[in-house]
């Protein structure tokens, strides 16, 4: 059997590493502006500030995440003053997520300074590279969405 260096040899956890480097770039940028935020919690809040008020169940189908994950992040969010859950006038159990004035602040700090963080990422890459590497990344993406899940059994 041929030796495998897992880390250098296969795409799959090159891309983990990618992920992981970059989770921990943003959250230590985030603790040095003084956000008590972390990189993962971000989709929600920007869900809420593109999209406006959103219930969990939607927030979780435009996000591709679990209800219970985004249940815990809503909590997080709330308890940090970021967002407000209200019951729905109609039925009780469903809940909207708005922003409350501390998280659209928070909002917009984010939209403007995620925009500066990606293009200071990835500084070492040309305009082409960068449209060449969307690209692949968009027709993986879109690939390993249609592999049915036995592949992974």
């Amino acid at each position: 059997m041929e030796k495998c260096n897992i880390n250098k040899d296969l795409l799959l956890f090159k891309i983990f590493n990618i992920h992981k480097i970059i989770c921990n770039k943003a959250n230590k940028s985030f603790s040095n502006e003084g956000m008590n935020l972390q990189v993962e919690q971000i989709p929600v809040l920007m869900v809420i500030y593109y999209n406006g008020p959103q219930s969990q169940q939607e927030i979780a189908h435009e996000l591709v995440r679990d209800k219970s994950s985004i249940l815990r992040t809503v909590s997080f969010l709330e308890t940090a003053g970021y967002v407000l859950a209200e019951p729905d006038a109609h039925d009780k159990r469903k809940k909207f997520i708005n922003l409350t004035p501390k998280g659209l602040q928070l909002a917009k700090k984010i939209a403007g300074d995620m925009g500066k963080m990606d293009g200071k990422m990835f500084s070492n890459l040309s305009i082409a590279e960068k449209l060449i590497l969307t690209e692949l990344l968009d027709k993986c993406a879109d690939h390993i969405n249609n592999i049915e899940t036995k592949v992974f059994n």
